[in-house]
């Protein structure tokens, strides 16, 4: 164990009003629900990386509320007013995360967003769906002519005027700038090996004591309490600059699983998780190959990018997911409160969930 100073004892690790474990957009965005609330409280954040680690900041930057084709798979798993509630959910997160930090603070453009099909059936399926669900848009988000038929390189599309696209990395280096001006402490590198009522205990041998604890690690959940969440890893990666690259939006592929868009003339291409959905259920880092051939594949033969391209950077991010895609927002503990479960939604919804889980459990007694 650290022999603590008593400096550092009376204020780097003096009890906290609230800890919240996790500094993704959630445990973010909490702190600053908290402290708008209760201003002269004391707030800490412990994060287990030098950054955000989950997926806050290892995302493809996706403003979206979903295209049809994941609407109609989600509707045989659920219902479609399960559905419904769940887009609404997103445009209203979507709403909150624009009017919160502001559009430039988080590099918001509106491009709209394009699923994109290569199989006719598909196609079809979804086109005929256009006229229900734009009507059922119009009731839920007060939105006309929500989805429409369109080309794009000569591929089928169906276009989502209301999405767009951010900068992940800016979205949190502003969030996190505004919650230390509230005076929010974040203790970077810091893991967490266990929590308890009123206390959380760090793998140094620390123990932060807190009158009340939020658990906002998402796709890391399973390692520090039990609920109905698994991990879920996704790959992307970012191209070499391309002259001419001609996709210029945001744009999904077979029910949102595969995502790409242009970033300064360099494609930005993620998921392929349904080609290997039991290997990728897991919390741990790293590149699946089998993954990384079937979107080169696709670059190349979809999406006929130029001979010669590289791949410059590429990572992974770990997604927490439910198996309604419904975020969990509960009491696990006396005083311990989950916001977790974001099901590759967080951009969409993670300010409401942190809304949410400050205003029904965190600002209880």
């Amino acid at each position: 164990m650290n022999q603590r100073s008593y400096w550092e004892r009376e204020e780097w690790f003096k009890p906290a009003d609230l800890i919240i474990v996790g500094a993704g957009i959630v445990g973010a965005s909490a702190a600053l629900f908290y402290k708008e609330i209760y201003p002269d409280h004391e707030v800490v954040i412990v994060e287990r990386g030098s950054s955000p680690m989950g997926a806050s900041t290892r995302n493809a930057g996706f403003s979206c509320i979903g295209s049809i084709s994941e609407h109609l798979a989600d509707i045989e798993l659920t219902d479609i007013d399960t559905v419904l509630k769940r887009i609404k959910r997103r445009w209203n997160g979507l709403q909150l995360l624009k009017n919160t930090m502001g559009e430039e603070a988080i590099g918001y453009e509106h491009t709209g967003g394009y699923e994109v099909f290569y199989e006719d059936e598909l196609f079809w399926k979804c086109k005929s769906e256009i006229d229900s669900l734009n009507k059922r848009m119009e009731e839920i988000v007060g939105e006309k002519e929500v989805y429409s038929e369109t080309i794009y390189e000569g591929v089928p599309a169906i276009l989502n005027r209301l999405d767009g696209s951010i900068n992940s990395g800016k979205l949190m280096r502003s969030l996190h700038q505004k919650i230390s001006e509230l005076g929010v402490r974040t203790l970077w590198n810091s893991e967490v090996d266990s929590v308890e009522e009123g206390s959380v205990l760090l793998k140094t041998g620390d123990k932060l004591k807190a009158n009340k604890i939020a658990l906002t690690v998402n796709g890391f959940i399973s390692g520090l309490s039990n609920v109905n969440v698994f991990p879920a890893r996704g790959y992307v990666f970012v191209t070499q600059p391309i002259d001419g690259l001609k996709w210029k939006g945001t744009f999904n592929y077979n029910e949102g699983y595969v995502y790409f868009r242009n970033i300064d003339n360099r494609l930005l291409l993620g998921g392929g998780r349904n080609v290997a959905k039991e290997e990728e259920t897991t919390s741990e880092f790293g590149v699946n190959a089998v993954i990384k051939e079937y979107l080169i594949s696709f670059a190349n033969e979809k999406l006929h990018l130029p001979k010669g391209w590289k791949i410059d950077l590429e990572w992974s991010g770990i997604m927490g997911m439910t198996p309604d895609k419904e975020p969990i927002i509960k009491e696990v503990k006396p005083g311990v409160w989950t916001g977790v479960g974001l099901s590759g939604m967080g951009i969409a919804i993670g300010m409401e969930v942190a809304r949410e889980l400050v205003t029904f459990a965190l600002m209880q007694k």
